[in-house]
């Protein structure tokens, strides 16, 4: 169909045309025929890289030019960058179009949320939805992109966004978009939507089985011939481990031509922190050879670096952990997968068919492309059979409701009650009973999970029971929902801070340690011949512990929690990322995953502690959420409130005695300079006036 023939407005086929879109992929075409142009809820479902974005674009147009406002839901923050880029041409057309991906209090908002265009993260939206649903008043539509998620962790969020905008917009018309799934007709029927699907794709793609007794050599042979021509591969592998070592012999093994780019492409690689890691030095190595490897460890500097160089042509092969292809869209000619299978606590275990689909999904770039090619690797041909059956030929899995789970229901109910969605236990039910998991299981999936969460909120202090059974929750209860951690953070939180408040002590590593008390936080795993040594060092530190270790504050996760808060309070002891990743071989992206979590954590226990008046931990907290933004000792945190200011300026200009703002403000700039650099000691001197006055 051509986009003329379209009922798009006239200035939206414009603007769509001056990018060179004129006629509509077959998916396309499919929903713009399709109830969905008449307001119907859809769920779109296609495989990767066949258009549904700018499907989602076409019923998009539509409710804009009807002054209607759009919100759009992705799992990923890099994810909603990426839309949020796509969606600023709309400003041409007089739109507003938002990003929302971070702070996830937005009780702290003080000015309205202008948009004609949201694009958000699930947890972020459901934050603002929380405490200020007034800002979502005359949203048309609500698109979910990758709603396949719904059967992974970020899942239950998409679920209870669905809910709640389908009870407090009645009229809004909801998209999902999913990649193939085996039971689209049930997410459909959750949705009361109507299906439209399609197997096409924009290139043909042809999938694969190399057989080689020795894979490593196989992959490089496979990787050689699919760069032939201006080719691009990426390679999926099982551990950030397997990814570096495979862009190691890659980029040894291909001789590539490494021209000035890849060098410059390299330093910048390297540069990305201030002093860079052995990890940095072997992912500059690597991009120095026109080949890299990508996973979570490495920086989002670093990232985007590889991304922006591989989408220019510039890097030809990515070694990758398969989070890359729940990621961004990185298209290239081939993709080899080369583990199909990966450890868990249970041993080795072979990857779902639906991974599979996604990760060979990326083979074809639209418009350089005529076929994309994608290889698994065998060692047998027995095995290939297998391979070719199972994934190739296999079906894809339904996907199931992640929301059945205490921790999860925990948070969701003390929401939906402290928003004033539900009342009473009957409207909670009804409540979930309109999630994806009431429309799989019916109520009697969790009804008595519902009970037993109902009973601990009221235990800790979250919510009340009013006049005529009545689900009220307490000012304590609102404002943990508002900062949207789980309840059970929050009371281990009040229990420790309640505890030190009695003792009046608050040692930085026994505060770190009350943060890893949470299922926010991700723990360090700790190996069973190092339990006794770990164990030593924790009663040798005891006095800086917050919980006694007799045994009766104890449980068995009390060890991971110990190491993980002594990775915390290196990263305050102002120790390097080089040092951290050699003692607990936690590499820079990784580092700073934890250290957002557990500020942020730090933040909601100094929040807590305001509410119960617990004056001193209040402080303690706040001061530790400045150190974990940070990574500085507590001396610095005085001059790191300062604007301009970082890590590194703000421990010269203590060690030059330069040690509080008074001392700034009644410095000459000559001495300033000479530590900091005129420019910067002239932003610092206009700071502290603007202070002080």
């Amino acid at each position: 169909m051509h986009l003329d023939d379209t009922p798009i407005p006239g200035r939206f086929r414009d603007l769509f045309s001056s990018e060179g879109i004129v006629e509509l992929y077959p998916p396309q075409n499919l929903l713009v025929e399709s109830k969905a142009m008449e307001g119907r809820n859809t769920v779109l479902s296609t495989p990767t890289a066949s258009g549904k974005t700018f499907a989602a674009e076409l019923l998009m147009a539509g409710k804009l030019s009807e002054g209607k406002k759009i919100v759009y839901i992705v799992p990923l923050k890099a994810l909603a960058y990426e839309k949020y880029r796509d969606f600023k041409k709309y400003e041409k057309l007089g739109f507003r179009v938002r990003i929302e991906m971070g702070d996830l209090d937005s009780s702290r908002y003080r000015k309205s949320l202008d948009f004609d265009v949201l694009v958000s993260t699930a947890e972020k939206c459901d934050s603002i939805l929380r405490s200020r649903p007034q800002w979502f008043e005359n949203t048309g539509m609500l698109v979910l992109d990758e709603v396949h998620l719904i059967a992974s962790d970020r899942g239950p969020v998409y679920e209870i966004l669905a809910v709640k905008f389908r009870k407090l917009f009645s009229e809004m018309q909801i998209l999902a978009l999913s990649a193939t799934v085996g039971n689209p007709q049930e997410l459909s029927g959750w949705l009361d939507a109507e299906l439209v699907s399609s197997e096409w794709r924009p290139v043909k793609l042809t999938e694969k089985v190399a057989v080689g007794a020795d894979k490593n050599r196989k992959l490089v042979e496979l990787v050689r011939e699919s760069l032939v021509d201006g080719g691009q591969t990426l390679v999926f592998v099982s551990s950030r481990r397997s990814a570096e070592s495979v862009a190691k012999k890659l980029g040894s093994d291909l001789s590539l031509d490494c021209g000035v780019e890849l060098q410059d492409l390299g330093e910048k690689i390297l540069n990305a922190l201030s002093s860079p890691t052995e990890q940095c030095k072997r992912l500059s190595a690597c991009a120095k050879h026109g080949v890299v490897f990508h996973h979570a460890g490495i920086t989002g500097r670093q990232r985007t670096l590889i991304e922006d160089a591989f989408r220019d042509g510039l890097l030809k092969v990515i070694a990758a952990t398969p989070t890359l292809a729940a990621g961004v869209n990185l298209p290239s000619r081939t993709v080899i997968v080369r583990d199909l299978t990966r450890y868990t606590g249970s041993g080795s275990k072979y990857i779902p068919v639906l991974e599979y689909k996604q990760q060979v999904g990326r083979a074809g770039r639209p418009k350089y492309d005529r076929v994309g090619l994608a290889y698994s690797i065998a060692r047998s041909e027995s095995e290939a059979d297998f391979v070719f059956e199972k994934y190739v030929n296999g079906e894809i899995e339904s996907i199931h409701s992640a929301l059945g789970v205490e921790p999860v229901l925990r948070c969701h109910v003390l929401a939906s009650i402290a928003s004033s969605f539900t009342r009473t236990e009957n409207s909670l039910t009804e409540f979930f009973q309109s999630t994806f998991f009431g429309f799989q299981y019916g109520i009697e999936g969790f009804s008595s999970l519902l009970e037993t969460v109902l009973d601990k909120l009221e235990l800790w202090g979250f919510i009340k029971t009013g006049v005529n059974d009545l689900l009220l929750p307490t000012d304590l209860g609102k404002r943990v929902s508002e900062l949207y951690i789980d309840p059970k953070t929050a009371f281990n939180y009040i229990n420790l801070m309640q505890k030190a408040e009695e003792g009046g002590s608050f040692p930085s590593l026994g505060l770190l340690e009350m943060l890893c008390d949470s299922d926010e936080l991700p723990l360090l795993y700790v190996k069973k011949e190092n339990e006794q040594t770990l164990w030593e060092d924790a009663f040798q530190n005891s006095g800086q512990l917050l919980r006694d270790l007799d045994g009766f504050d104890l449980d068995y996760g009390f060890l991971e929690r110990y190491r993980t808060a002594s990775l915390l309070q290196s990263w305050i002891s102002e120790e390097s990322e080089e040092f951290i990743y050699e003692h607990f071989n936690i590499p820079p992206g990784m580092l700073y995953r934890r250290t957002s979590v557990a500020e942020w954590l730090a933040y909601s226990a100094s929040e807590i502690a305001r509410i119960l008046e617990l004056k001193k931990s209040a402080g303690e907290m706040s001061k530790m959420e400045l150190r974990l933004r940070n990574g500085i000792r507590e001396e610095l945190v005085p001059l790191i409130r300062i604007k301009g200011i970082g890590r590194v300026r703000a421990r010269r200009l203590y060690n030059r005695g330069y040690q509080k703002p008074s001392d700034l403000g009644e410095a000459d700039i000559k001495g300033l300079a000479s530590v900091v650099g005129r420019k910067t000691a002239e932003k610092i001197k206009t700071e502290i006036s603007d202070i002080t006055s």
